[in-house]
Parts: C-alpha cells; structure tokens; sequence
C-alpha cells in the first residue's frame, strides 16, 4: 500500500512539474509558470525547497536563497512594489489512522458558519478555510450555537484537507479535538489519507495535530499577489 508521504510527494511532483524521484533533491528549485495571475508557493522538504511562481517574477523570486525561502518578511522586501499577502509559514502534517470520534457527523448551514466567523479574528478565519467553498462541513453546537467548525477541501484522493475553527469562548475545552476527529475520519473513509496544515506560530493546532497521531510532512509559505 503506498504511504501517506509517497502519496503527498506525487501530488507535490505534479505541482511543481518534476518526476516523483527528482521532488526532494537537495536545494532550492524554481518552477516558473506563464500565468500572470499565479501567486507564489513555497514548499520545503527537509533539505528541499522549492517555489512555484509566474514568470514575470523572476527577478523578484530570484532575489530569495534558500535561508530565507520560508520567511515571510523576506519574501515582502521582495516583492514590495506588488503589495503581496504572505501567509505563513505553515506546517504541514498527514494522517492515515482513523481516531475515534466522540460525536457523530453533523452539517453546519452555511449561515450558521457565517455567524459563528463574525466572533473570529478575519486572519484565523482565513488560515482555517472553514469559508471556502466547494467543501464539506461539519459542526459542533453548544444549545442551538454553532461553537466549533472543521471541514474538507479538495486534495489526494478527493476531500482530504482538513481545517478547523473554534469559537473563542469556547478554546481550551477540547472541542476542536471532538470535531476535527470528524473531518479526519470522514477523509480518511473516503481516500485513506488526511492532511493539517496550521500556522507554525498556532502552539495549540500543532499541539493538536501530533496529538491526534498526525505525521509532520513539510512546511509551506504561500504568497498571494494582487491582479494587474
């Protein structure tokens, strides 16, 4: 049965247009790309980094080493003149053993998500997806208050790619566990494999991670830039 980690290397190979083999040769690798509209992304692996970017970047991108490749200030020096958005970095973890959940699926309505995001802070709410669409939802309520929030988004094998949110008032109960356990199971019926990615900075979401028997895999950085 192929790995978590080999499956998430040829996924990555085919990001950045390489052969699964070539994905972690040592260094740091650019892979330019005619899309005018493309952001940046950095991955590393170990001792890996590489960058996915447009090619009217180039000279930007090329100002970056490979010290620096994760570091977000670095990559706003660079790129100054385009205002870019800098999220990150970002650790990345994969799963491929179900954890027994303490609760059963439930969805959340969409409004009810909205709700719930407007006591979050917007940049939480961002790294956490739980707003994006085209995912599934699943939810946890205090009475009839939506107070937790995790969900799938599209990646290996189909809705693979957990998020969570928690409402504030509620942090520190052991909620985000209970219905992170949810979306984990739920990729992991569907594809055999999970993926968590949290800010490196967020103690508590990698604290919960490795808790749940999540493997680490990489980390990322990724750069949005604003349209011409």
């Amino acid at each position: 049965m192929t790995s978590p980690t080999d499956r998430a290397d040829e996924y990555w190979a085919g990001v950045f247009g390489v052969e699964t083999r070539d994905l972690r040769r040592p260094g740091l690798h650019t892979t330019y790309v005619d899309d005018a509209g493309a952001g940046i992304y950095v991955l590393s692996l170990g001792g890996t980094v590489r960058v996915r970017a447009p090619s009217r970047r180039r000279p930007e991108v090329e100002e970056i080493s490979f010290d620096v490749a994760l570091h977000a200030g670095a990559w706003r020096e660079a790129l100054g003149d385009a205002s870019p958005t800098v999220l990150g970095p970002a650790a990345h973890y994969l799963g491929s053993g179900r954890v027994a959940p303490t609760i059963e699926e439930a969805r959340p309505d969409y409004a009810e998500v909205l709700r719930m995001v407007e006591r979050v802070d917007p940049e939480e709410v961002e790294e956490s997806g739980v707003v994006e669409p085209d995912i599934v939802r699943f939810g946890l309520w205090h009475g009839k208050t939506l107070v937790a929030v995790s969900s799938l988004s599209a990646w290996v094998g189909g809705h693979t790619d957990v998020g969570l949110l928690v409402a504030p008032e509620v942090r520190g109960l052991g909620l985000g566990r209970v219905v992170a356990s949810v979306a984990l199971n739920a990729a992991l019926r569907e594809a055999g494999i999970a993926r968590w990615r949290c800010r490196e900075d967020n103690a508590a979401s990698v604290a919960l991670a490795e808790s749940l028997g999540l493997q680490p895999y990489g980390r990322n950085l990724g750069i949005r830039l604003p349209q011409r």
